[in-house]
């Protein structure tokens, strides 16, 4: 697995992956239209000065993340982590999430934090997994953290 910066030409597969993995969880949980709701929004934060990276195996794009860091929260935030569907299960998430713990250690930052929807079983599953705890339920999902150990 190889991670690298995203590139404006990776959008196209950024969007058409995420609305892949997302369209239908964020109908349900949100009522939303995801090409007059969703989208916009989505391609407006991609806009924004986050870092994004690629996900690639063999030279082929299988997933991409992207997060910021907040100095004030002591913390990486995790806004998205989307991986192919048939690269699914196979250990790349867990790989992108010890990539963010490591970026976060060499930081000084005490926290990985992130947000997922209520209605997402298999990303609850995935971050109880990698030793993360939900925090608090609000109205837009469930807050997630994992403590940095040094």
């Amino acid at each position: 697995m190889k991670i690298r910066n995203a590139l404006t030409e990776d959008f196209e597969f950024i969007l058409k992956l995420t609305r892949q993995n997302m369209e239908r969880i964020v109908a349900e949980e949100w009522n939303a239209d995801w090409e007059k709701d969703v989208e916009p929004n989505f391609v407006n934060m991609w806009k924004s000065q986050r870092e994004k990276r690629i996900i690639e195996i063999d030279n082929h794009s299988v997933g991409y993340f992207w997060f910021e860091q907040h100095s004030e929260k002591k913390e990486i935030f995790i806004n998205s982590i989307q991986i192919v569907e048939q690269f699914q299960r196979r250990g790349i998430g867990t790989g992108v999430i010890n990539w963010l713990l490591k970026e976060a250690r060499n930081r000084n930052l005490e926290f990985v934090r992130g947000v997922i929807q209520k209605n997402n079983v298999h990303a609850k599953e995935f971050f109880e997994k990698n030793k993360f705890k939900l925090t608090e339920e609000t109205k837009s999902g469930i807050l997630i953290e994992r403590k940095i150990v040094r």
